[in-house]
């Protein structure tokens, strides 16, 4: 019974977050105490109701593209840290799970071998899933210092970026924007050719 309390608290909390999302995401922009703020940043990781990437650019636009990148890179890390030592409570049974799937064999044996470079990789590619590292770190035996330095180096350059981009919109709303379907589109077509090399190396 112990072992379902973690997951029932967490989904009670995401759900309250969820349905006061707005005010919650109204709070962040006006908040006068950096605490405070630095908290909520850190939660609202914790908890994704918002895209994160949204949370940065809010925090660029309201603070600067420095402050806004220190307090997402706080928040996050704090955050990244929270669910891998909750996650790690599951060791065991969160590795008889993946037992489960023998292709995930060679994936996790590759992750133990070399967790900083495999961290800091998944950290920087924008289509994983951040809070699925932070899980597969916990259960898997990726040491606590290890992952917490590669969660902090990898973590850095979007941070960065989409704090600067917040700023950005600041000055230049016209030119951030086309700035941003321009990059987004390239990340489009940048998938696409991916999947069809992938498609074609099966073939």
């Amino acid at each position: 019974m112990k072992k379902w309390i973690t997951p029932i608290i967490y989904s009670i909390m995401l759900a309250l977050a969820f349905i006061y999302r707005n005010d919650i995401f109204t709070w962040l922009k006006t908040n006068d105490s950096y605490p405070l703020l630095l908290l909520l940043a850190a939660l609202l990781a914790l908890f994704p109701i918002f895209p994160y990437k949204a949370i940065i650019a809010v925090l660029g636009y309201t603070y600067g593209a420095f402050w806004g990148s220190v307090t997402a890179w706080l928040a996050t890390n704090a955050a990244a840290v929270i669910v891998y030592l909750a996650a790690s409570l599951y060791r065991d049974s969160g590795r008889a799970f993946l037992a489960k799937f023998r292709q995930l064999d060679s994936f996790t044996a590759v992750v133990e071998s070399h967790p900083f470079k495999a961290i800091v990789i998944a950290r920087l590619l924008p289509i994983v899933p951040q809070m699925a590292v932070n899980v597969y770190a916990g259960i898997t035996r990726v040491p606590f210092w290890t992952y917490f330095l590669a969660t902090g180096l990898g973590k850095m350059p979007a941070i960065l970026f989409y704090a600067a981009l917040g700023q950005g919109f600041t000055n230049h709303p016209v030119q951030m924007g086309i700035l941003i379907i321009l990059i987004l589109s390239a990340s489009m077509v940048g998938l696409a050719v991916h999947h069809k090399i992938k498609r074609n190396s099966r073939t």
